[in-house]
């Protein structure tokens, strides 16, 4: 199927790996052209350089979005080379708790209890703060060209809060609010917008995460299809038996930033191997 993508120019935050490198190399493959963004140069080069040898355009951005500042200096550099977007994805996000901040590392998922305000405050510009400092930048653009598509990537857990993530599951599920309140603010503008929330992602990160998490469960950590089989149906039981991969979450956002897609909006697309055990 051709959705149409050719000569469109998208920004991808958070990008240089995983879930948003695979949305960019698809954007470009379907013959967009892509910012890449992150805050490592070297990792977003190396992406930029895939996607050209594969017969892509791209070309990064760095810049921090938990700040006013990083997320002005990112618009400004994709004003500066394409003079706007026609796509925006925001996936940049995370959460505070594994970061290191002010010199103090926060474990990875700590108590509730235990979370302080700061983090908070972090998490929630990370995510929300970004996604809103980035639509107010690149919005006008798209409603005076009258055709625009603004997806933002949330999570399951959003709508299926697990125990801990005490600051980053608020967050996603403001997101959620948040795209179905601007999708009616944009009512006859031309310009969608949509949620899509992944499930558990494999990227590396996450490889990393659970093999360690299978050891100290006493499971053989050296075979992961064994792993995701035990992880999905014993401990996060769906009726998927694997954890996803980033590109079932591009194909998602590939067809939400299409033309094909005008009749799709305010909406929270779940890829999640039926993780979520409510009614969207």
């Amino acid at each position: 199927m051709d959705l149409q993508l050719k000569d469109t120019r998208a920004l991808v935050t958070g990008s240089s790996s995983g879930i948003g490198e695979g949305i960019a190399k698809l954007l470009a493959a379907e013959g967009a052209t892509v910012v890449i963004h992150g805050r490592d140069r070297q990792r977003l080069d190396a992406v930029a350089s895939a996607i050209a040898a594969a017969g892509g355009k791209a070309f990064g951005v760095t810049g921090d979005l938990a700040t006013a500042e990083g997320c002005q200096q990112v618009a400004e550099a994709v004003a500066a080379q394409l003079g706007g977007v026609d796509i925006l994805v925001n996936n940049a996000g995370g959460k505070a708790s594994g970061h290191r901040q002010d010199g103090v590392e926060r474990p990875a998922n700590g108590p509730w209890l235990e979370t302080p305000w700061d983090d908070w405050a972090w998490t929630y510009e990370q995510n929300v703060g970004a996604a809103v400092r980035l639509i107010q930048s690149f919005a006008p653009g798209m409603i005076a060209r009258k055709w625009g598509r603004i997806i933002n990537i949330s999570s399951a857990s959003a709508v299926q809060p697990e125990p801990g993530l005490a600051d980053y599951q608020p967050a996603k599920a403001a997101m959620n609010n948040m795209t179905a309140g601007l999708a009616k603010s944009f009512a006859g503008t031309g310009v969608t917008v949509n949620t899509v929330s992944p499930g558990t992602i494999l990227t590396p990160a996450v490889t990393k995460a659970f093999t360690e998490w299978a050891g100290l469960l006493g499971w053989d950590s050296s075979d992961f299809s064994e792993i995701e089989r035990r992880f999905t149906s014993e401990l996060i039981p769906q009726p998927i038996k694997h954890f996803g991969r980033p590109e079932d979450i591009a194909r998602m956002v590939a067809l939400l930033a299409s033309p094909l897609s005008t009749y799709m909006t305010g909406a929270n697309y779940r890829v999640d191997g039926g993780q979520c055990r409510s009614v969207n």
